[in-house]
């Protein structure tokens, strides 16, 4: 019979609260339909909350994983939740922590294939002014969006 073989696609990691700061590292990314986005969650409290351009500091009902990251000392590949990109559309997402100060307000938001519009997002967040409290469960959602956990998600249950 005839095989046919299948080549890993590439993983790019996207650090989340690297050196204890607000940030995802890099904040922008374009990716290839196939490969992965593994995000580390490093530092205190953080999530990846999709959102959208024009409101980027609001849960638009997409990928979130909830408030499961506490990693105060820093360990990389504790938390780790891989995503494959199954289409090239922009994507946008924030931290929804908002303890000591918004974490989005500060600039911690993240664009996924942008197509230039990675810096309009980050000046949005900046300027946002309605941001909902943090939520307050742990709980990992992930309904049916086309951003689909990695069968190799250390994380993702």
């Amino acid at each position: 019979p005839t095989r046919t073989a299948t080549w890993p696609h590439a993983t790019t990691t996207v650090t989340v609260g690297k050196a204890g700061r607000l940030v995802f590292s890099p904040s922008s990314l374009n990716a290839s339909v196939g490969s992965v986005v593994a995000f580390n969650f490093l530092s205190l409290n953080h999530t990846l909350s999709q959102s959208s351009l024009s409101d980027p500091c609001n849960v638009n009902g997409g990928f979130d994983t909830g408030f499961q990251q506490f990693n105060p000392a820093n360990v990389s590949g504790k938390f780790v939740i891989e995503v494959e990109i199954i289409n090239k559309e922009p994507k946008w997402f924030f931290c929804a922590q908002t303890i000591n100060r918004p974490h989005c307000q500060a600039g911690m938001v993240f664009s996924l294939n942008p197509r230039g519009a990675h810096d309009q997002f980050l000046q949005n967040a900046l300027i946002a002014t309605d941001v909902p409290p943090s939520p307050t469960n742990g709980a990992c959602q992930l309904p049916a969006v086309d951003l689909i956990p990695s069968n190799t998600s250390t994380h993702i249950s």
